[in-house]
């Protein structure tokens, strides 16, 4: 069992509380490979600039990872991060103290 960063942990769960960027998660869980910024606006009922606050949040956050092309932004899932938060929620779960 590793040893629990419940700081970074929290940190990592602070930038998942918004359910907007829960369905980023997703939809770019269900993507096949990248998709652009102006894809993933598509889908989402929101200004440009709301969705760039979100998207930075989770590339910062790690759970996303971003490539310029240009003037085009791509964003692709992070799976090591979202592992990462799976196993330490589990680590949290299973602690005994």
């Amino acid at each position: 069992m590793n040893k629990i960063n419940y700081e970074k942990t929290a940190k990592m769960l602070k930038v998942l509380a918004e359910p907007k960027r829960l369905k980023i998660l997703n939809l770019l869980s269900n993507a096949n490979g990248e998709m652009c910024a102006t894809e993933i606006l598509k889908t989402f009922r929101v200004s440009q600039p709301t969705l760039s606050h979100d998207m930075k949040a989770l590339v910062d956050g790690k759970f996303v990872v971003a490539r310029r092309e240009g003037q085009k932004t791509f964003y692709n899932l992070n799976p090591d991060s979202i592992f990462g938060i799976q196993a330490a929620l589990g680590d949290i779960c299973n602690e005994d103290f």
